[in-house]
């Protein structure tokens, strides 16, 4: 019989003893610490710069963006835009499980799930207490309830013309390292809110960009809030709502016209089977839509009226508002009129322009563009010939 696990009164003693001496060494570390009143003095000092540091690095772009990254359509879906991620992370929570937050600060957690929206007075009493609850179930000294992430986190900054155009040069410098894995783009959306693709990118090389190498479905992408994710040099990433396309869904415009012009060989030799090339495109997407690729709580595409706009990127339009009715528009399209003044004033696309259009104006609209996007090296060489 082993007598090693019995207890005996001895080791019951032992056992009190160590407790007491234990407590009676950290009552000896207090007194000590609070009889140098000095020290505990200066102790306390040298942490309030820690705490404030804590505080501005949670509230900074990247701590907030890392909290939005941890957000994911599997773990957190079917949530209004009053609830959508963008407003969680301003609030320092974070995704950490299905319909599941925890604060990154105090570590809280919350409580996400919600009733089926069949039952829609109880679906908008629980939307109403989880909105609450995101400021309200913070610890009580949780920096991030008292102090969130500034608002503009979360919004478009139509008002700053200087950083939409900054940010706009830059995403359109990080689309370029994948530019000749582009997919062709969906305008459809776009055509009918007054976008034109080749106006656009011709605007986007005479006046932004000269320099660059830029392509109209770059300058169309870039336009709308997306660009290249910093990890992966073959995904798409919006800036705002951290959504990531693959590529490897889409054929490149260089693939698509280099198997239309094979396609077009191939029926010119008779007999000859097309079901390879069929084969390799089943499953890859055409084209790619920017606006609807978008979440659905994206800044980008978010209606806004056009009289948040300066008065000198919007004067146009506003006399037109008294008579139309207050109109609005996706975010991007309000960026873009503020970083491209006049570039979709009274536009309604190029090839709508020469159907409406008599033959002579279409003809001169399709040259404004064809001369827009040659070179004047170009032009004084064929002049020289």
């Amino acid at each position: 019989m082993d007598h090693t696990n019995i207890v005996t009164p001895e080791k019951v003693k032992d056992l009190l003893s160590s407790f007491l001496a234990k407590s009676n060494n950290s009552a000896e570390k207090n007194i000590s610490t609070d009889g140098a009143g000095s020290n505990s003095d200066s102790g306390k000092d040298s942490e309030v710069p820690k705490a404030s540091t804590s505080s501005v690095v949670l509230r900074s772009h990247a701590s907030f963006l890392e909290r939005l990254d941890s957000f994911s359509s599997l773990t957190w879906f079917a949530r209004p835009v009053d609830l959508s991620p963008l407003i969680c992370a301003r609030y320092g929570w974070e995704n950490v499980d299905a319909d599941m937050l925890q604060c990154v600060c105090c570590k809280a957690f919350l409580s996400g799930q919600l009733p089926s929206k069949t039952d829609f007075q109880a679906y908008e009493v629980s939307c109403n207490k989880l909105k609450e609850n995101l400021l309200s179930a913070h610890d009580k000294f949780c920096v991030l309830a008292a102090n969130p992430c500034p608002e503009h986190f979360c919004h478009v900054p139509l008002d700053d013309p200087a950083y939409l155009i900054t940010d706009f040069n830059n995403r359109v410098t990080e689309l370029t390292h994948m530019k000749d894995r582009l997919p062709s783009i969906d305008n459809k959306n776009l055509s009918s809110l007054g976008y034109d693709e080749g106006q656009g990118g011709a605007y986007c090389k005479r006046h932004l960009l000269p320099d660059a190498d830029v392509s109209p479905q770059l300058v169309t992408l870039a336009f709308t809030g997306w660009t290249c994710s910093p990890s992966n040099k073959d995904v798409l990433m919006c800036s705002m709502c951290r959504r990531q396309i693959g590529l490897w869904n889409y054929i490149s415009s260089a693939s698509r016209n280099r198997l239309s012009t094979e396609s077009d060989e191939d029926e010119c030799e008779e007999g000859e089977p097309t079901t390879k090339k069929k084969r390799v495109s089943v499953g890859i997407k055409q084209s790619l839509d920017p606006l609807s690729e978008h979440h659905h709580w994206c800044p980008w595409v978010q209606h806004i009226p056009l009289s948040v706009l300066p008065l000198s990127s919007a004067s146009a339009e506003k006399q037109n508002t008294q008579a139309q009715g207050l109109r609005t528009l996706p975010a991007c399209l309000l960026a873009l009129r503020v970083i491209a003044p006049g570039l979709m004033d009274n536009n309604t696309g190029l090839a709508t322009a020469m159907k409406t259009s008599p033959m002579i104006e279409g003809l001169r609209c399709f040259r404004r563009v064809i001369n827009t996007w040659s070179s004047p090296k170009v032009n004084s060489s064929s002049s020289f010939s």
